[in-house]
């Protein structure tokens, strides 16, 4: 930390609670820089008040004054080694800027100094390696994880969110099973809910998806489950309940899986066989709300934000361009397949009539099938044809669909299982007539 100038302004322990209460004011007015510059000098003066320090990181970040609150982070990590906040602050200051890189580098060096399995305390340093590693897809990372701390999972109730997203990225969902057995032994009787999880109907949950996965496979998997936009939301359910027959592989993942495709982009993208998307002139870099570089379809205005922050894209996008090629392929392959079941979601603006009537002539060609779930409150008029299935299922209210503790709820369970059955009922109905030349 650089030292305050000797003519810099002191601050006298008898005035220290009042410009505390200066810089908290100017806060909640949302002046965070005069802020700052008050909190500095409360630090330069108190560099031992902790109190000051958080605030003071704080109202940085508010600031978005990231650079002067990284070195400051650092300080106070270094500073404050036994302050386990400061400590996470430090490994978790990357995560909103998607350098998954970095923010794994820093809880490995804090696991090098604390033992997670001695000190359950720095568990989070653990747990908080899921993300990164789920949105890296270093798949084979994850497994190397759950192996080493599985029993230490469970050596607290508050776990089972993070290691059940890094279950659903691998597929396994058997342990998906072990391990809600494991919580629901810290659970009251007759009450499931463990830190707003329901993990009851987590395991119904579990025990479905793989049930899924096995009469998928007992049958051949003879009908390609595709997600087609407009969201993640087709990709993230149906693999959640086992119904894609790439679960756990991160190289058959397709561009469709994860970006925003709002409109009807995705049938402009596959009627001109992804021609733009290949075209790295094509894109620009901007940044998200956080300040992570994001990638943007110049033409179309599709983003990419799973696929976002330096370490996915590359210092110079040497790491994109790549990256997008090979889930366009993975589309491509699998659709050259024939048979597949393309689960659309509209989460936004559609113009259906004309997504159809494009859609059509594709469909056929392929001998495939199109699922469309509208998922707002307004209705659209959907053409009838015999390659399009619509449905109007809309969100219940105030539901985040990707939210655990939404999803494992009363309401979660009964929306999914709707929207899943559904997707089974088109793969019983394509299985049933699938083109022998596909087979």
């Amino acid at each position: 930390m650089k030292l305050m100038p000797a003519e810099a302004l002191r601050v006298t322990e008898k005035e220290r609670p009042r410009v505390f209460q200066e810089a908290m004011d100017f806060v909640e007015d949302g002046d965070y820089e005069e802020a700052c510059d008050l909190f500095e000098l409360l630090v330069q003066n108190f560099p031992e008040d902790r109190g000051v320090w958080w605030q003071y990181l704080s109202a940085l970040r508010r600031a978005r004054m990231h650079d002067k609150a990284d070195e400051l982070d650092e300080w106070c990590y270094q500073t404050f080694p036994d302050d386990i906040g400061f400590t996470f602050t430090w490994t978790r200051t990357f995560d909103s800027r998607a350098n998954w890189d970095e923010g794994l580098r820093r809880r490995r060096e804090v696991l090098s100094r604390h033992s997670a399995k001695e000190k359950p305390v720095y568990l989070p340093a653990v747990t908080e390696c899921i993300l990164p590693l789920v949105e890296k897809k270093d798949f084979a990372g994850l497994k190397v994880l759950l192996e080493e701390y599985w029993d230490t999972f469970f050596t607290v109730d508050n776990c089972g969110a993070a290691v059940y997203f890094a279950l659903e990225a691998i597929g396994d969902y058997r342990r998906q099973i072990e391990m809600c057995d494991r919580l629901l032994r810290y659970c009251e009787p007759g009450n499931p809910v463990l830190h707003g999880v329901n993990y009851a109907n987590l395991r119904v949950l579990a025990e479905t998806a793989l049930w899924n996965q096995e009469v998928l496979a007992g049958r051949g998997n003879k009908v390609n489950i595709l997600s087609f936009g407009q969201s993640c939301l087709p990709y993230t359910i149906a693999n959640r309940w086992g119904l894609t027959n790439y679960v756990g592989n991160p190289d058959a993942i397709t561009i469709f899986d994860l970006g925003a495709f709002g409109k009807n982009t995705a049938a402009e993208a596959l009627k001109t066989n992804f021609a733009s998307y290949l075209d790295p002139a094509s894109y620009h870099q901007g940044r998200d709300p956080m300040g992570a570089p994001q990638m943007f379809h110049r033409p179309t205005g599709v983003h990419f934000g799973h696929e976002r922050g330096q370490t996915i894209i590359g210092a110079q996008q040497e790491k994109f361009f790549p990256l997008i090629n090979k889930k366009i392929k993975a589309f491509q392959s699998a659709w050259a397949k024939g048979n597949s079941l393309l689960v659309y979601g509209i989460v936004g603006q559609c113009d259906l009539p004309a997504f159809v009537s494009e859609m059509e002539p594709l469909l056929a060609r392929q001998h495939s099938r199109l699922l469309i779930f509208n998922l707002t409150r307004s209705p659209l008029d959907c053409p009838a044809s015999p390659s399009v299935t619509y449905v109007h299922l809309p969100f219940p209210m105030n539901y985040s669909w990707n939210g655990i503790e939404d999803y494992t709820s009363d309401t979660g369970l009964a929306f999914d299982s709707r929207l899943t059955g559904l997707i089974r009922s088109e793969i019983d109905r394509m299985a049933s007539t699938v083109s022998p030349s596909y087979r």
